[in-house]
């Protein structure tokens, strides 16, 4: 499968992902805005389960998108099941606690709870190999699509390859490389 330089609407996402697939999203803030429309999409079409990561989930913004494309919105947004977890360890536990079934499941900035400095590195690759396992046996009745964020710490970028490795579709931008340069006050020519 070739990778995408860019990131495609929320709906080709939907499409994209097929039930038994894991799908991630990478890049910057962790494509939230484009999770939270991904949300509102399939909200639209049945059932959708948030696990959230991140503390990002925008409910909001997820209403103000749904109401772009639907008048029925208390009964679009009822559809939305929204779970969070503060620690890679409620990650983990959520994730496991997380039953299977044919409804699609989005995990918004899985890695944030695994940047956690006060958890070593070897901790946090075995905790995420746990959640890995467990996204693997969600996704073999729904779609189960992915976001995050590269981490900063270069001792934890091994983190975010073993989700790379495990996900069956990638959607990735890059960062936007903007020089920032604050002008003169005064010009001395």
């Amino acid at each position: 499968m070739s990778l995408p330089t860019n990131i495609p609407t929320a709906l080709a996402t939907a499409t994209t992902v097929a039930s038994g697939e894991l799908g991630l999203v990478v890049g910057p803030r962790a494509e939230r805005l484009h999770m939270l429309e991904l949300s509102a999409l399939l909200a639209q079409r049945g059932a959708v389960r948030v696990l959230d990561g991140g503390n990002s989930y925008n409910a909001l913004y997820v209403a103000r998108y749904i109401r772009h494309y639907t008048v029925q919105l208390e009964a679009t947004l009822n559809r939305i099941t929204v779970a969070r977890a503060f620690t890679c360890y409620q990650m983990v536990t959520l994730l496991q606690e997380t039953a299977v079934s044919p409804t699609p499941t989005l995990v918004l900035d899985l890695l944030s709870t695994f940047g956690d400095e006060s958890i070593g590195v070897g901790e946090s690759v075995r905790l995420l190999r746990l959640a890995l396992v467990q996204l693997q046996r969600l996704c073999c009745l729904a779609a189960v699509v992915v976001s995050l964020q590269p981490v900063r710490q270069p001792e934890r970028a091994v983190l975010t390859e073993l989700v790379m490795n495990a996900a069956t579709h990638h959607f990735t931008r890059e960062p936007l490389e903007t020089a920032v340069s604050q002008p003169s006050l005064f010009s001395w020519k």
